[in-house]
């Protein structure tokens, strides 16, 4: 991938310029390099796009890894200290080396790891803390690759998309035969692994990042061609019932490489919502961390949708009192209603405005119209302890509703106010 570095209007024009899926076509070198790339309309396009049959089928075992960044490439940690993703194989070993002599009396023996696996084990247990590993996470479900791409809050107006990778493991197993390019650590250490259905990559010494290594490969063992491809196709003749063959060329080498390796763009909007989703389906910080780390990022996470709450509520109240009529004009909203139903539905539609739907303002004002019928009693209005019955009951209802706190207050003010002015013969009845 170019090392250019786009302005977020240039990487708008690239993306608005990508087809959407289940079309792919060659990414942009500045963006994508030569992975296949598409883009969704939105997170819930991506959910209904990874129902597809070939995502799917048991034959094929896709994993998938999502980035905050939709131009950020495809290179772990460490790779991402070095031009281009390469990493010097000297300073590969080195580091590990620093990290084994380290870890001396911290928790770990890695001293205990040996045998062809040994080197996976050991950057994985420093993955898991912080190490700067040539390690990239994938996970087996789209949806955990997806809360990963969305749950870091992120500028909207900076980075327009984010990205989920998907690659084709059997695939890629099949076409490449004995490639140790996936590895699944053993080690009974890290639950974060298990419980995001997590598994590494790792490319050999001094190769490329992840996708310029399957991508070169491919093309090397002949996998894939960047040349003109010949295909044939057997048809019948329009002139008999014979089949004739037919040749067709293709170059399109985004449609070699798509059954292994895909990039999909997501659009940077409506992250609260997808979180939310997400969070049904029990993917969340609390699962994805079994530890105390986790169990904080979920806290704070909760304590990020009270506040976002709050506030939304909080804007929502300042739009309401600036559309908020006078006493003398709600009171001529109630004289003109044809009856004390119309003018509780009247009260309704001037305090929920269009937060609502019409339906279901009108359900509303008769349920508590019916409510109100069923709690006033005699001369109810004289009493302090018969008219608390009265606003009890329609606060109670109103919260049934859904209703915020603010809007429950001001819902039972005005009708309580209504009430009584009926009842004292004041208002229509």
């Amino acid at each position: 991938m170019s090392e250019k570095k786009l302005t977020p209007d240039e990487l708008r024009a690239k993306l608005d310029a990508l087809p959407f899926w289940p079309d792919f076509r060659e990414g942009d070198p500045d963006v994508d390099g030569l992975i296949p790339t598409c883009r969704v309309e939105s997170w819930e396009k991506f959910l209904e796009a990874m129902r597809d049959p070939q995502h799917n089928r048991a034959s094929s075992e896709w994993v998938y890894r999502g980035q905050r960044g939709g131009d950020w490439p495809l290179a772990s940690t460490l790779g991402r200290k070095f031009d281009g993703g390469s990493i010097p194989a000297d300073k590969r070993q080195q580091l590990l080396f620093q990290f084994e002599l380290s870890m001396r009396g911290r928790g770990y023996d890695l001293s205990a790891f040996n045998g062809e696996e040994a080197e996976i084990e050991k950057w994985a247990i420093g993955q898991h803390n912080g190490l700067l590993t040539p390690l990239l996470d994938w996970t087996r479900s789209p949806f955990i690759a997806l809360f990963f791409a969305f749950n870091t809050a992120d500028d909207v107006e900076n980075n327009p998309s984010r990205a989920v990778y998907c690659v084709n493991m059997s695939a890629l197993r099949n076409a490449l035969g004995d490639q140790t390019l996936f590895r699944d650590p053993m080690g009974h250490n890290n639950s974060r692994l298990v419980n995001q259905a997590g598994l590494f990559t790792m490319v050999p010494d001094d190769d490329d990042n992840f996708a310029s290594y399957i991508i070169n490969t491919l093309q090397e063992e002949g996998v894939v061609s960047a040349e003109p491809v010949t295909q044939t196709a057997t048809v019948e003749s329009p002139d008999s019932e014979e089949s004739v063959v037919e040749y067709t060329v293709s170059d399109n080498l985004s449609d070699q490489l798509k059954q292994y390796i895909q990039k999909i763009h997501i659009p940077n909007f409506g992250r609260m919502g997808c979180l939310a989703t997400l969070r049904k389906m029990n993917i969340h910080n609390g699962t994805l961390f079994p530890d105390a780390q986790g169990a904080s990022l979920y806290c704070n996470d909760w304590l990020e949708r009270i506040l976002r709450e709050e506030k939304a509520e909080r804007e929502k109240a300042a739009e309401r009192a600036t559309r908020s009529t006078s006493a003398a004009t709600t009171r001529e909203v109630i004289e003109a209603a044809p009856d004390a139903l119309g003018a509780v539905q009247a009260v309704l539609g001037e305090i929920l405005g269009d937060e609502y739907s019409p339906e279901e303002k009108d359900d509303f004002a008769t349920r508590l119209y019916e409510r109100f019928q069923q709690d006033q009693s005699f001369e109810w209005h004289l009493a302090d302890s018969k008219t608390a019955k009265v606003k009890t009951g329609q606060r109670r209802l109103a919260a049934a509703f859904g209703l915020s706190e603010s809007l429950r207050d001001q819902v039972v003010a005005q009708l309580v106010q209504f009430y009584k002015a009926t009842a004292s013969g004041d208002a229509v009845s």
